[in-house]
């Protein structure tokens, strides 16, 4: 398991990672996997592979050095959709009482001083969601990255023959890629769902509004032509989907 620890005190940083260290060795102890910990001391470096963690520790209370508190780190990684478990530690700032109800439900909240005990309720609950967890994929673009399953897309298209590829989200929202139709497709595995339409267009088959002979209408009304290549196998598909 991968865990990270963002907190820019560094002697709790260091206190964080010695009781993780601990709690590693006594699942080694016991047959289990241990753990992978990186620490960070800003918000930039955690950002740049935050996908990668399936825990992430935060306390950041010098709001005039990293410009954003704990909670609004932690509102950052939701926005990018990291699936990992995300843990806000208070000490100087009570994150929960900033929490909506919402995020009530979907941050994990603890209280400095650590204790062992609730250390290790935690860290059960971030291996128990990483068995649950749904592969993920990564999409940049010149705003950054965000992170989908694969039922967030509703198809994606490349413009003109060249090298990028627009993607269309179910929400609405419009990421553009650079990458091919084919390279993109390999990404895709894991999602049978997601099919080519033809050489240019990947489409969902959960989000077809409507189908004809050689062409299908997505939810938000767009119109795709199939090739011959792809009608018969995105038919077939289909009534798979369907329970035909």
């Amino acid at each position: 398991m991968h865990i990270a620890v963002c907190d820019d005190n560094i002697a709790d940083r260091k206190q964080m990672q010695r009781l993780l260290e601990r709690a590693s060795d006594a699942n080694k102890k016991n047959g289990l996997e241990g753990f992978f910990i990186d620490l960070y001391g800003n918000i930039p470096s955690l950002m740049q592979t935050p996908q990668m963690y399936d825990g992430i520790f935060i306390d950041m209370t010098n709001i005039s050095e990293s410009g954003m508190n704990g909670i609004e780190v932690a509102r950052s990684l939701r926005k990018i959709n990291v699936s990992g478990k995300i843990i806000l530690c208070s000490s100087a700032i009570d994150y929960e009482s900033l929490a909506t109800d919402e995020e009530k439900e979907v941050f994990i909240f603890m209280t400095k001083p650590i204790l062992k005990n609730r250390l290790r309720e935690v860290l059960d609950i971030c291996e128990e969601s990483r068995s649950n967890k749904e592969p993920l994929i990564e999409l940049r673009d010149d705003n950054g990255t965000i992170y989908v399953n694969g039922n967030d897309i509703l198809y994606a298209h490349c413009k003109n023959g060249g090298g990028r590829i627009e993607i269309k989200l179910v929400d609405g929202q419009i990421i553009t890629i650079l990458s091919t139709i084919y390279m993109f497709y390999e990404d895709l595995e894991p999602f049978y769902y997601l099919l080519p339409a033809s050489d240019l267009t990947i489409i969902n088959i959960r989000h077809i509004q409507k189908t004809k002979a050689f062409s299908v209408i997505m939810d938000d009304g767009h119109k795709f032509w199939l090739s011959l290549e792809f009608n018969k196998h995105i038919k077939e598909q289909l009534k798979k989907e369907k329970g035909l």
